[in-house]
């Protein structure tokens, strides 16, 4: 039904433009035959007049009765009016009329006459008096002897111009209906053959409006629609290669934006959510799908946030905020950036992206303390230091006591000193790529014994009951021997120094199914619960009161050592631990251990 009446529009507008076509032409043609005719008739009627006055010229002068005679033969058939007229007025013959009973046409009334009468020829148009018909009047003047003596008029019955006219006009007209039933069936079959084409062409594009972008117009390029079939099936093929690529681009973008670990909110200018990835769900703990294209407020009820994304929606140039918040899991660091985007084609209006500096944070404030910490800690042995070598300057030679007092005093501040730098180093060690694992075959009786004698002298000091065992002593397990001693030193060290004078330290290596466990268990202080999920970070120390001898301070690195080369080996470390009780720490060594190379992630 839709495709008659496209054809039947078709055939109209072309039969409408023929029509306006033919109809300006017969007017245009029209208008030009009756200007042509009416100016051969004016011409023919001159001519006549001109005849008329020079015949009677030839005969002048003429009693009135001959003249009236004269005129009445020379019109007896024509539908013409010839009138002769004298110097005076009076009418001395006419064709149609007895001049005696005609009135003196010498009267305003008659302007042909008036000009004819003064030498000049005079043309009106006007309903005769006499016998009430409309005429168009040409008079020329009869001249003899230099003087008009009378005046020849001819007139035509302006029906006789208008019976000419409604002919040439039922003429054109007819010839107007009969090319317009030729349009007719031109436009037919003009429609017919532009119709077929560019029904197929509509429906090939209705299709492409769909999104079918497989089926082609099928109209060969020579026909006449084939320039308009084929930029069609060009942009068809054009249109699907670009939203292929919209597509993909799409998809890449998607991607990075889910893959961030930095979060992303755009909104528009009415402050609603067009766009959150899944990082910043997740950093503001909300559903990141249901906050799009809700208000901004409305989803993140954070007020600190909520008023940066004002300021940032505001200000000219991009903004920069830090800080903390409170979530249901854990307490969190952000970092926000907000830029306002200039309006455009996009309906973003204001981008926020958020970053957790949380762990940088912390870092930094751990590594601030540690700085702190350990400027006291140099502080202290270094002042001490200096007040011993100044009194060994006052001291007398002799005195032995006072030598002694001061070089034990000097000796222990050194081995603090000597213990800040080691564990640096060590920390330093296990920390950097270019310090490559050196595996060996090393034998756990090996390990057990030089526990054993590394710590003998220090338990028996610290009157701690030291005690190493290996299940299977022959029993080899292949590792880097630097670091695992590394690992051990730290760990037994540890447990010596925060286990009370009458405790215990066991050191146990056992072989597993899938390598060997190392267990150091102490009877010490033991580590509180808010302390334990953090004893492993760099620079972090625990309460020294815990220990009941707030001499007995750590470095602060002796765990965080343990964990870096434990990663460093491919080993596991964990810890358990009650207050008043003791700590075990168990380590477990597998059997394949990693090898090492320049890219591995500390």
């Amino acid at each position: 039904m839709r495709s008659r009446r496209t054809f039947v529009k078709l055939f109209l507008g072309n039969l409408l433009a023929m029509a306006v076509i033919l109809s300006l032409v017969g007017l245009f043609a029209y208008r030009q035959l009756d200007r042509n005719y009416q100016a051969e008739e004016r011409r023919d009627q001159n001519l006549l007049t001109r005849v008329a006055t020079e015949y009677f010229r030839k005969l002048w002068p003429l009693e009135p009765a001959v003249l009236d005679r004269l005129c009445k033969e020379l019109l007896c058939e024509r539908s013409m009016r010839l009138t002769v007229i004298a110097a005076d007025g009076a009418v001395l013959g006419d064709s149609e009329a007895d001049p005696r009973l005609m009135a003196n046409h010498r009267t305003p009334d008659r302007p042909e006459v008036l000009a004819a009468l003064a030498g000049k020829n005079g043309i009106d148009e006007r309903r005769s008096e006499t016998l009430g018909v409309k005429y168009r009047y040409v008079a020329m003047p009869l001249i003899q002897d230099g003087q008009v003596v009378a005046t020849i008029r001819l007139a035509v019955p302006i029906k006789t111009i208008a019976e000419g006219e409604t002919i040439r006009r039922n003429a054109i007209l007819w010839s107007v209906l009969a090319g317009m039933g030729a349009a007719v069936l031109l436009g037919l079959l003009t429609s017919w053959i532009w119709y077929a084409p560019l029904r197929r062409i509509t429906r090939s594009a209705k299709q492409i409006a769909s999104g079918d972008l497989t089926s082609k117009t099928g109209i060969d390029r020579a026909s006449g629609l084939g320039e308009l079939a084929g930029a069609l099936n060009e942009m068809r093929d054009n249109l699907g290669k670009y939203l292929g690529q919209i597509a993909a681009q799409h998809q890449d973008f998607q991607t990075v934006l889910a893959n961030l670990r930095e979060g992303v909110v755009a909104t528009d200018a009415d402050g609603q959510v067009v766009l959150m990835n899944r990082a910043a769900g997740e950093l503001l703990s909300i559903d990141h799908r249901q906050a799009v294209g809700k208000p901004l407020q409305s989803v993140v009820p954070i007020l600190d946030i909520l008023e940066f994304h004002e300021r940032a929606a505001a200000a000219e140039d991009p903004l920069r905020h830090q800080f903390e918040i409170d979530t249901s899991a854990d307490r969190r660091i952000l970092e926000l950036h907000g830029a306002k985007v200039p309006a455009g084609s996009s309906n973003i209006a204001c981008l926020l992206v958020l970053r957790d500096v949380t762990a940088t944070a912390d870092a930094a404030a751990m590594k601030a303390q540690f700085v702190a910490n350990a400027s006291h800690e140099l502080r202290t042995p270094l002042a001490t230091i200096r007040a011993a070598v100044d009194s060994l300057a006052s001291t007398e030679p002799g005195d032995r006591e006072e030598l002694a007092k001061l070089t034990g005093m000097l000796d222990r501040h050194v081995a603090r000193l000597e213990e800040m730098t080691r564990d640096l180093l060590d920390l330093h060690t296990v920390e950097s790529v270019k310090f490559p694992l050196r595996q060996e075959e090393i034998a756990l009786g090996e390990l057990a014994e030089w526990m054993g004698a590394q710590f003998a002298s220090l338990a028996r000091e610290k009157q701690v009951a030291l005690t190493t065992s290996a299940s299977r002593p022959q029993h080899r397990i292949r590792s880097d021997r630097k670091l695992l001693e590394l690992i051990l030193r730290n760990l037994v060290d540890n447990a010596i120094k925060f286990t009370p004078a009458g405790g215990r330290v066991e050191c146990a290596l056992d072989v597993t199914d899938r390598g060997v466990t190392i267990r150091v268990r102490d009877t010490g202080c033991g580590i509180s619960p808010q302390d334990r999920p953090r004893v492993f970070e760099r620079f972090y120390q625990g309460d020294a009161a815990r220990s009941g001898d707030s001499k007995i301070r750590g470095t602060g690195l002796g765990l965080a050592i343990v964990k870096h080369a434990a990663e460093r080996l491919g080993a596991r470390v964990e810890l358990q631990s009650q207050v008043g009780k003791g700590t075990t720490v168990t380590l477990s060594v597998f059997h394949s251990p990693p090898v090492d190379s320049p890219d591995s992630p500390l």
